[in-house]
């Protein structure tokens, strides 16, 4: 290897592991716990109870060539949580690995054959570790297939400790060498652009150095939780229950939650119709509340980030039926996108409806791949439409909110909207980032950052 030539002379600088501080072994007695491993652990964000509840039914937004799969889903919504939640409020929905990888994991291990044998995890005795503790979304007894599915994420990016961990489970010298080289101080540059520029995870390292056989104890040690995946509620008010919409990646990539509910949807026969799931807090928080009906409010979502606001118009459309209502409603702009508008353009018919029931008073969709569209993203509707958005948005009874994917396209989006604020006022843009920045301190400016999974 080119690496280990490179390095064929460099002391490495290491850092002191750990030390382990967890046994996993097989057991004759305890019971494994028959929902969801996580479902009685306290969630990150979390602001209610995990509670199981079931699909209802559900439908297709979008689908056809060039365009992603997209589904609405209809979830039960559990008794508890009827008053818990506002307009823009998100779900957190436990997870699970893909039952492939869990396998390929397991039969690393030499542990295929034992995959659904019950294990007890306790703390290993002598305790060298100071103050040790078992992680609380691991139960006292499992089986390493659920643990691996349920509890840990396979799909990480490996961190530096973990790499010298596995170092310590190869047997073969050019592999070892190579993960020490990965987990030093010297091996930096290598680690950013082999690992990270690569966006490796776990497994792909798994599948890159063959000789490493970590134990299941030390997974449990340097492997961080499985982490649920929140999902906006695309609905307020229905009797009972709530929707999401949600995106199959098409880019070659399997989505481990897109995967579980999209198989629940299509193949009922093999898979049960029950999720885990609970009322998740956003941070900062991405919701539409009474107070703010009398606000103007300025609705910018790309794609499926439109989905959120369908909840904000159907509480407006409550709110205007209500007869004891006497304030005036601020009014409500809706910025969105798609690819063709006869393909993917989510939520078209509700949109429209929105508009016809006065609850939504603009709307403008950009589409990026119809040759006669005026157009092609929302930022070109920004720019075009930029007068009468500063104006609006400048105003003291406005609310601006941004919810899309955030890697990209919501970047692009802010820095439009600052450089139109730059080009209305006469302001540098310097100045404008930072009254924009301002705004987001005040809750005047939300953003939400969409994640693929």
């Amino acid at each position: 290897m080119n690496v280990l030539e490179q390095f064929k002379a460099t002391p490495l600088t290491l850092t002191k592991l750990p030390a382990s501080f967890i046994e996993a072994n097989p057991t004759e007695s305890g019971q494994v716990p028959s929902d969801h491993l996580q479902s009685t652990t306290r969630q990150p964000f979390g602001s209610s109870n995990v509670y199981k509840t079931s699909i209802l039914h559900y439908r297709v937004l979008a689908e056809g060539d060039d365009v992603k799969t997209v589904y609405e889903v209809a979830i039960k919504l559990p008794p508890n949580m009827e008053e818990e939640y506002f307009p823009g409020d998100a779900i957190g929905i436990l997870t699970y690995n893909l039952a492939s990888e869990v396998d390929y994991v397991l039969d690393r291990l030499h542990l295929l054959e034992s995959a659904d044998q019950t294990y007890e995890v306790k703390l290993a005795k002598p305790v060298k570790k100071k103050n040790p503790e078992l992680p609380h979304y691991v139960p006292k007894y499992v089986t390493p297939r659920r643990l691996l599915s349920e509890c840990l994420d396979i799909r990480i990016t490996p961190r530096k400790g973990l790499l010298q961990a596995m170092a310590s489970c190869t047997a073969d010298e050019c592999e070892k060498r190579l993960l020490e080289i990965l987990a030093s101080k010297e091996g930096s540059n290598l680690y950013n652009e082999l690992i990270l520029k690569n966006e490796m995870n776990f497994l792909h390292v798994l599948k890159y150095v063959a000789t490493c056989r970590p134990p299941l104890a030390m997974l449990i040690e340097h492997l961080p939780r499985l982490q649920a995946r929140p999902y906006s509620i695309a609905s307020y008010g229905r009797e009972n229950h709530i929707r999401i919409a949600f995106a199959m990646l098409n880019d070659g990539q399997v989505g481990i939650t897109t995967h579980m509910l999209e198989s629940k949807l299509l193949h009922p026969g093999k898979w049960d119709k029950y999720l885990y799931m609970y009322l998740r807090q956003l941070k900062p928080v991405f919701n539409y509340r009474e107070e703010d009906l009398e606000r103007n409010i300025i609705m910018i979502g790309p794609g499926t980030g439109v989905t959120p606001y369908i909840g904000f118009l159907e509480y407006r459309k409550q709110a205007k039926g209500g007869s004891t209502r006497k304030t005036k409603m601020g009014s409500a702009w809706l910025l969105t996108s798609c690819r063709y508008q006869d393909r993917n353009y989510l939520y078209e018919h509700e949109l429209k409806g929105f508009m016809q029931a006065g609850v939504l008073d603009r709307l403008h969709v950009a589409s990026s791949r119809d040759e006669d569209s005026q157009y092609k993203y929302v930022q070109d509707i920004i720019e075009d439409r930029k007068e009468e958005l500063v104006e609006l948005l400048l105003d003291d009874a406005t609310k601006l909110y941004l919810c899309g994917e955030g890697r990209t396209m919501l970047p692009r989006i802010q820095d439009t909207i600052v450089t139109c604020m730059s080009k209305v006022k006469s302001m540098p843009k310097s100045e404008a980032a930072d009254l924009l920045a301002e705004y987001r301190k005040t809750g005047k400016y939300l953003y939400y950052s969409m994640i693929r999974y």
